[in-house]
């Protein structure tokens, strides 16, 4: 039996949880920083998914990889997500939002505080549409 582990950048305790899918079918639920899961030897489809359910649809973002485990191999993988930057921009954003509950910009800059923020709200939607299904990374863990 071969081991895989699978291991996430996470910053904070609480973070959303990754369903785990091999060759299509949800094994497990990732909520730590650390996954092990015990396999036989051979040829997998490794599936991570984060999914946001609605009444009609079932939405998600994630990624896949084929993966070969063979003689008692311990298998180690990073998932890391392709959205550094906009976390970045979506971080001032979210201070200028807080700053704007306690001071009121003048009329300029309010407008142009709205078009900015709605505007990279909507590119960022857009942009996860675009690539829900290649969302993640999963590389080997000694290639980073």
């Amino acid at each position: 039996m071969s081991i895989l582990t699978l291991h996430r950048n996470q910053a904070f305790k609480l973070s959303i949880p990754y369903w785990v899918f091999i060759n299509e079918q949800p094994v497990a639920v990732m909520q730590q920083k650390e996954m092990s899961i015990q396999m036989p030897d051979g040829e997998y489809n490794l599936g991570i998914r984060v999914i946001f359910g609605l009444p009609k649809w079932q939405l998600y973002i994630g990624d896949s990889k084929k993966i070969t485990l063979t003689d008692n191999q311990q298998l180690h993988l990073k998932i890391t997500d392709k959205e550094r930057w906009w976390n970045i921009l979506f971080d001032i954003d979210l201070v200028f939002c807080i700053v704007k509950f306690f001071i009121s910009f003048s009329n300029p800059w309010n407008i142009i505080y709205e078009i900015i923020s709605n505007g990279f709200f909507i590119l960022w939607i857009i942009r996860i549409l675009l690539i829900r299904k290649n969302y993640f990374k999963i590389v080997n863990y000694t290639e980073l």
